[in-house]
């Protein structure tokens, strides 16, 4: 019996009812060639990447690719990948555009 059939397979949750919310949390949304990211996520946490432009992006750790690397295509295209699991503050950015950066809080 599932209580949550919205959540992700593999999500983690510490409670009753926080599977949704964190996998609403999990979530980054790519839009006018810029990332909104969540405030933090849970290590090996899923997260979500959806890319509401009309290009495609990448979100690609900075120190490390194998971290987490995840090609997104256009208009409403989505990847996921796996936050990782030690605590800490992860730099990303597109290597399509190198404009576009930001950082995954791992908590």
């Amino acid at each position: 019996m599932s209580m949550e059939p919205s959540a992700p397979a593999g999500s983690t949750a510490s409670g009753p009812g926080s599977g949704a919310a964190n996998a609403a949390a999990a979530t980054i949304t790519i839009s006018n060639f810029a990332y909104q990211i969540p405030g933090s996520v849970a290590p090996g946490a899923e997260v979500k990447v959806i890319n509401m432009d009309t290009a495609e992006h990448t979100v690609t750790a900075d120190q490390d690719a194998t971290l987490f690397d995840v090609e997104v295509k256009e208009n409403g295209g989505t990847a996921t990948f796996k936050a990782p699991s030690k605590p800490g503050t992860y730099p990303f950015h597109c290597r399509y555009h190198s404009n576009m950066h930001g950082s995954l809080t791992v908590k």
